[in-house]
């Protein structure tokens, strides 16, 4: 995968988020978050810690590109499970699941192309 059309699929799914984000927030009332985000439980932190530890071993073996949405879809879909299962109030989880969708579909688009 050349940088150029890497970069592109990475504005692309940047804007596609970002643009739906606005949108759910609107329709559906979510909250505004905090800047930076706060784990449900312990337990949520701790697993993702550990994916970020998977992560930095595996970009030694895989290709960057790749281990970087599968991450992202690991990271996003514990996000929402964690969301939907103790902060279903909130509706955050609609977010964190459509950020979980995107990454897989742009995982499979870069493992079918490249």
């Amino acid at each position: 995968m050349t940088g150029t059309h890497f970069l592109i699929v990475i504005l692309a799914a940047a804007f596609i988020n970002t643009a739906f984000y606005i949108y759910a927030r609107k329709k559906l009332g979510i909250p505004k978050p905090p800047w930076w985000y706060k784990p449900v439980n312990s337990t949520q932190g701790l697993l993702e810690i550990a994916l970020l530890i998977l992560l930095g071993f595996s970009v030694l073996r895989f290709p960057p590109e790749i281990m970087l949405f599968f991450f992202l879809y690991l990271m996003n879909g514990l996000r929402t499970f964690m969301e939907w299962k103790y902060e279903r109030e909130e509706k955050q989880y609609v977010h964190y699941l459509f950020s979980t969708v995107l990454s897989l579909v742009i995982f499979i688009y870069i493992c079918i192309f490249f």
